[in-house]
């Protein structure tokens, strides 16, 4: 891949850098923005065009979400070539994708949660019999999710903080957050 240098700026390693930071902040951000929505989505005191409203735009983001959650795996490998730093060739590296995979595995387990939300709301406004029954559903499958959605959080932080204390300068690929050169010196042996 050519170097496209810019005041000595790496312009293909620095926009991988940026897009895969702008990513992660997306991912989180809309994450955020569900859970805000769905307290209104549970609740059964707001009006229900409100609630069905939410759910969908909830719903929404989260294929938002699914997309971005997708794509950041991929560029996250490119940006791994481009800084010279293959997949699983450091302890920290490795750690990183395993998080990640504990992140996927968590996240599969919520794709269901808001379409079970938008699907239950339009058989209420749809005039079904059991409208207490689907509430309850909505509510009881949202709640069971919380823990699922802080694990996500939590872990994308952890990626995050670990990203930010193994992170290098492209010029010279000396760490920022620690000395190396303390660790490489060897002790020459007295004579």
């Amino acid at each position: 891949m050519p170097d496209i240098n810019i005041f000595g700026i790496n312009v293909i390693e620095t926009s991988f850098r940026w897009l895969h930071a702008f990513m992660v902040a997306g991912w989180l951000l809309f994450d955020f923005l569900v859970y805000w929505l769905h307290f209104d989505v549970k609740n059964p005191a707001v009006p229900l065009e409100a609630r069905l409203e939410r759910a969908k735009i909830m719903h929404g983001i989260d294929r938002i979400v699914a997309y971005i959650f997708i794509l950041t795996l991929p560029v996250g490998i490119i940006l791994c070539y481009l800084t010279d730093n293959p997949p699983f060739s450091s302890t920290w590296l490795t750690w990183k994708h395993f998080l990640y995979a504990v992140i996927v595995i968590d996240g599969l387990c919520l794709i269901p949660i808001s379409g079970t939300a938008v699907r239950n709301l339009k058989a209420i406004k749809a005039g079904a019999e059991n409208v207490d029954e689907l509430n309850h559903q909505i509510k009881h499958h949202m709640n069971i999710a919380m823990p699922a959605v802080f694990v996500v959080w939590a872990l994308v932080i952890a990626i995050s903080i670990l990203t930010l204390l193994n992170l290098k300068q492209p010029e010279g690929q000396e760490y920022f957050f620690r000395d190396v050169s303390a660790a490489t010196t060897v002790e020459q042996p007295l004579s």
